[in-house]
């Protein structure tokens, strides 16, 4: 009886093992360790249940406590703390999320502003590093622009600020800017948080493809991403492109050419001598400049003019005698 039992089991493993295909000459040994296996299931079917209960124990015990973490940083129930765990896409650890949520809660900022930061981005917020919201933190608190921007950019919270920010910072970096580059032009200029991401990288799109410059000069031209692009760089990159069509460029155009030169500027040097490219500029600048000077229509000087009167010889005779009775 026992031998049989042996056989059985002896048969039942080899049908669990890799059989060789019908191309290969000779099949490789079995490993030691998949027959131990093998057998610990077919003596406990259940030891495989029991491996898989601490793992999911782990898992259920690690959700509980980002619930609990999200509860006491922003007030969120059990329900939405589910909903927004659900919600995102890329895969989370749960020993960095838990951390960068212990982050949170000893920043002093408020329930609310992490909630309203939670519900605006919740895969842009919690997808940073820990240690990363309490240096962009500190980098908008000393960022040195005009007070009308800081307040724009901190007017829905400073950590929903920091989210935006770091958004710009990938975004550059995933277009060849280091991190610490990408951190220095939006210090040079702010008003990259003030546009959206899609405006950005529209602008980074056309000095990278169109313009053709490469995007490290904007560590030294920051005011690229803070001008208007239809209205400013557009008007300057056609009528330069056309000059280059007819051959009227002595000089290669620079950055500066398109960034720092002030409108009249670059319409001295590059439009007003050649009027073709006025319309490609954006209009008749030359009539407008003239429109300009002509603040009154004409002969409106003549009504401030007093009136002139005909000096009679009576006239003159009796101021002359007015003026000799007062000696």
């Amino acid at each position: 009886m026992a031998l049989a039992l042996r056989l059985l089991r002896h048969r039942h493993l080899l049908r669990l093992l890799p059989r060789a295909t019908m191309l290969s000459t000779s099949a490789p040994p079995p490993d030691r360790r998949d027959l131990l296996r093998i057998e610990r299931i077919l003596h406990n079917p259940g030891a495989a249940a029991q491996t898989a209960q601490p793992q999911e124990h782990q898992r259920a015990t690690a959700a509980a406590r980002l619930r609990n973490l999200l509860h006491r940083t922003g007030g969120l129930t059990d329900a939405e703390s589910t909903s927004l765990l659900c919600r995102l896409r890329a895969p989370i650890s749960h020993h960095r999320l838990g951390r960068l949520l212990e982050e949170l809660a000893g920043l002093r900022l408020t329930g609310a502003e992490i909630k309203a930061a939670l519900a605006s981005d919740p895969e842009g917020l919690l997808s940073m590093d820990p240690g990363e919201p309490s240096r962009l933190l500190e980098f908008l608190r000393d960022i040195r622009c005009r007070k009308a921007v800081k307040e724009q950019v901190l007017a829905h919270g400073a950590l929903r600020a920091t989210v935006a920010a770091r958004r710009r910072v990938e975004l550059l970096h995933a277009r060849g800017l280091t991190r610490p580059d990408a951190l220095r032009v939006l210090a040079a200029e702010p008003r990259v948080m003030l546009y959206s991401i899609e405006d950005v990288e529209r602008k980074v799109e056309f000095l990278v493809s169109t313009m053709g410059f490469e995007v490290r000069w904007l560590v030294q031209y920051p005011e690229f991403l803070g001008v208007n692009l239809d209205n400013w760089i557009i008007p300057r990159h056609n009528v330069v492109e056309h000059l280059k069509s007819v051959g009227g460029l002595g000089d290669p155009v620079e950055m500066k050419h398109y960034v720092r030169f002030s409108r009249r500027r670059f319409y001295n040097m590059f439009v007003k001598p050649y009027p073709e490219c006025e319309r490609i500029f954006g209009g008749l600048v030359r009539e407008k400049e003239e429109m300009v000077r002509r603040r009154h229509p004409t002969g409106f000087w003549k009504l401030f003019t007093p009136a002139k009167h005909e000096k009679t010889q009576e006239e003159v005779m009796n101021m002359k005698l007015l003026v000799g009775s007062l000696r």
